[in-house]
């Protein structure tokens, strides 16, 4: 069993063992007791962008086994949180994701070794609540990241845990990259719940028929901090029609609208759905660049596309601000 390693030298603490450390067990009591001793309780949820399937593809699955969720503080030193601490390590999985003849493995205590979930299930639901008022000292902290398996069940399909495919070809995903935020930078000290949010288009990429997990597209917002933005999109905004259209959100002081594969590609996209509607969740507060990309179907995020002109007429809002906890209507 193979999993993506964090290339930090650091204190490991983890959260949720049965041992008799004192940093792990306090990590661990019931929050409303330990808020006085120095920690707060801290929440973390796992957003799946709407409208993400490609067209046609209504069976594919993109299947990602998570063991751990990881934080670290200034002074380097991480604190993992494991199934052991997970809201609903059982209820949680992804179903499709797991052989009919299999069932994810269990540790000596009994619970799962990881939890499953199909990225691209848009019945599911929207949301996953992950981690839930788990401990965490007060502090500054720096990045917060996923750790995601490589393995297989060992069913006579040799199922991966990790995978992208259909019930039938499934193909194993690659980790390339650690799926780890660097740019988190925040002092908690009062609970906390954090969002992950996951652009497909550039974590999820195909190479050459092969799939690979990489760290683009990985973000991490505090909540409190953050805003979302939606609208509507013009008929007649792009010349033949949206299906292949993405709203890209810039930084408003970015240097240019780059593309996926670019050295200034957008903080965030969103597809625009069959009724001509977008949608921006877990949006940080700051100033952004709002632009319709008519041809964004084209954007591959593994080089530089240069046949899609981000510097022409296209619908946009410059220099709009995102404030925290509104909904921000744009019409493109």
């Amino acid at each position: 069993m193979k999993k993506a390693i964090f290339p930090v030298l650091a204190t490991l603490i983890v959260a949720g063992c049965s041992d008799s450390d004192g940093a792990a067990s306090s990590l661990n009591s019931d929050p409303a007791a330990n808020q006085d001793d120095g920690s707060v309780p801290v929440s973390v949820d796992v957003s799946t962008p709407p409208n993400e399937v490609p067209k046609g593809a209504d069976d594919l699955q993109a299947c990602v086994a998570i063991d751990a969720v990881q934080v670290m503080d200034l002074a380097g030193t991480i604190v993992e949180w494991t199934t052991k601490s997970m809201s609903d390590p059982y209820g949680v999985n992804s179903t499709q994701c797991i052989p009919a003849d299999s069932e994810i493995p269990v540790d000596n205590d009994g619970y799962p070794k990881f939890i499953v979930i199909d990225l691209y299930d848009v019945t599911g639901v929207d949301l996953v609540n992950l981690i839930s008022e788990q401990l965490l000292p007060v502090g500054e902290y720096t990045s917060m990241a996923l750790s995601i398996l490589q393995g297989s069940y060992g069913d006579f399909l040799d199922t991966p845990y990790s995978y992208v495919g259909n019930p039938v070809d499934k193909t194993k995903m690659d980790i390339v990259d650690d799926l780890k935020f660097d740019g988190l930078d925040i002092n908690i000290e009062v609970p906390t719940t954090f969002t992950m949010t996951l652009d497909l288009r550039s974590m999820i990429q195909l190479i050459e028929q092969a799939y690979y997990l990489k760290n683009e597209g990985f973000k991490v917002v505090d909540n409190i901090t953050a805003g979302s933005l939606f609208g509507d999109i013009d008929v007649s905004s792009c010349a033949t029609s949206v299906k292949d259209a993405y709203v890209y959100l810039y930084e408003a002081d970015s240097p240019e609208y780059g593309d996926l594969g670019s050295d200034y590609p957008p903080v965030k996209t969103a597809k625009v759905g069959d009724d001509g509607t977008y949608e921006m969740n877990y949006v940080p507060e700051g100033n952004y660049d709002v632009v319709l990309v008519c041809d964004a179907l084209m954007d591959l995020p593994n080089e530089i596309d240069l046949d899609i002109d981000l510097d022409g007429d296209y619908s946009k809002y410059e220099n709009q601000y995102i404030s925290a906890g509104d909904q921000h209507y744009r019409n493109l």
